[in-house]
């Protein structure tokens, strides 16, 4: 197989990749995704040459990385889809079409990404329907109540059951990707941060790690542990507002304003090693701009403590609830299967029991010495889904106290040098909701010529529209909720 292996933050130059004629391409492709490789990217290296792209894939059982190139005449952009044998690269190949003119042939489903009126030719996109008597059509959103961002929910229903939810994105695409070429270093380190506003320690983390692979950057261990306490702060926080979701959408507010409570502890935390609850200018590249000392170590222990000690009182109350149970168990379920086919990843990937978690799979700063646990349940429900914050919180929590009572000495920052001319890499971080990967290539002058994100929420989306097939509708608010993804980390 003509594949380039590489690991998780490894830089490689471009002239390592053998770009193979069109069916050598395919045929290497096909066969690891057979062979248990996960899709995480399909994309020109160089935008002003469409012709040449490469697929970048993940196998997790061997923590291997693989870049796979393929060259096709620029007046025949096209192939045979992936997606009818392997149905995770479906919307891989709706965004290489809808980007870069390719057409997938025989693709089961090429529909819109981001932008509605391309990949169809300028032809309106007609949303799946079904025929029969009692059938009707609800239409959700683009527009939605508050502070929702925008998008487009469309069930097809009979009677109270919905048989198919179909999710329409985009309103908000802007355009980060190319930002990320245009912006100096600084400014690019500000675009991380926002790329998902709930997720910025998760973006920047996979950002910096980007920019310090290619520069062969060195970061000193006290400040990887700073990073992943931060990664992890943001994960409790996060996990404690998904909690707070699920129980105010069943009617228990006072769960509910109970985890806002806490979710603001732990944000606070965040305030007090960084200057902002949501962790913004903490990373610099070589690594952190602030420091842990014993002031603002005590503020932060004791609200953790108290976070502790109040959630498993909380979470007792929630989860031994006959109310909650019977409104959270098998509803919204996602069978391991289905889950495994279409490439859920991070907590929904293992709330159906695939084991597929970033820090333990492509193991990268701290995670490398001070491993977290692997974590999953199996009936894919919005109990699993919700369990599963629950005890990623006290693993979180674990792990947080483990390494500010053994913090190492050193220093927090070094200088990064210049990025290495004609290469790439690809890093892999673990958001909150999961997987987050961002891939960036040079050209002969150490510039960024092509930037290339993957949100989870990417992959997890069409989750939701399964986890409402033979659900009532009154049940989508619930299931919505438990999955808890994002609209601006899919719209980018």
């Amino acid at each position: 197989m003509s594949s380039l292996q590489i690991q998780n933050n490894q830089c490689f130059r471009l002239d390592e990749i053998i770009f193979s004629a069109k069916n050598d391409f395919l045929n290497t492709v096909s066969e690891h995704l057979s062979n248990g490789f996960r899709m995480i990217g399909l994309f020109p290296p160089d935008k002003g040459n469409p012709g040449r792209i490469i697929a970048a894939l993940a196998n997790s059982g061997s923590s291997e990385l693989c870049i796979v190139g393929g060259e096709f005449p620029e007046d025949k952009l096209e192939f045979e889809s992936f997606a009818v044998s392997f149905p995770q690269t479906n919307y891989f190949e709706c965004e290489l079409a809808e980007n870069y003119g390719y057409t997938p042939l025989n693709h089961p489903w090429l529909r819109p990404v981001r932008k509605q009126n391309v990949i169809l030719g300028d032809k309106p996109y007609h949303f799946y329907k079904l025929e029969g008597d009692e059938v009707h059509e609800v239409a959700v959103g683009p527009i939605h109540a508050g502070v929702i961002e925008p998008g487009h929910f469309r069930f097809q229903c009979h009677g109270e059951l919905v048989y198919n939810l179909e999710i329409n994105l985009g309103y908000q695409h802007r355009g980060v990707e190319a930002l990320f070429l245009e912006a100096d270093s600084n400014r690019r380190i500000m675009l991380a941060e926002s790329t998902a506003g709930d997720t910025v320690i998760g973006h920047t983390y996979a950002h910096c790690n980007v920019v310090e692979s290619l520069s062969n950057t060195q970061i000193g261990l006290r400040a990887q542990v700073i990073r992943s306490v931060a990664e992890e702060l943001e994960r409790i926080a996060m996990h404690l507002s998904g909690l707070g979701g699920v129980a105010n959408d069943i009617g228990l507010a006072i769960v509910a304003s109970s985890y806002g409570r806490l979710r603001t502890l732990v944000i606070n935390s965040l305030a007090d090693l960084s200057g902002s609850r949501f962790g913004r200018g903490l990373f610099v590249y070589g690594g952190v701009r602030f420091d842990f000392d014993s002031e603002n170590i005590n503020h932060i222990m004791k609200k953790l403590n108290t976070v502790r000690n109040d959630v498993k009182v909380i979470n007792d109350f929630l989860f031994s609830s006959t109310g909650a149970l019977v409104r959270f168990e098998k509803t919204g379920a996602v069978s391991p299967d289905s889950a495994f086919k279409i490439g859920l990843v991070g907590l929904a990937a293992r709330s159906c029991g695939i084991e597929l978690d970033t820090r333990i799979n492509y193991p990268y700063g701290s995670y490398r010495y001070f491993p977290v646990s692997q974590i999953t349940l199996s009936t894919g429900d919005v109990f699993a889904r919700a369990r599963l914050r629950a005890l990623e919180i006290d693993e979180s929590l674990r792990f947080i106290f483990e390494q500010i009572e053994n913090l190492p000495e050193g220093e927090i920052r070094g200088d990064a040098g210049d990025a290495e001319p004609v290469s790439g890499v690809v890093s892999i971080t673990e958001g909150w909701r999961g997987e987050i990967v961002h891939i960036a290539v040079t050209d002969e002058k150490g510039g960024i010529v092509q930037y290339k994100i993957k949100d989870p929420s990417f992959n997890n989306w069409y989750g939701l529209s399964l986890a409402l097939r033979k659900t009532e509708i009154s049940d989508f608010p619930l299931c919505n909720k438990s999955f808890d993804l994002s609209y601006a980390g899919h719209d980018l």
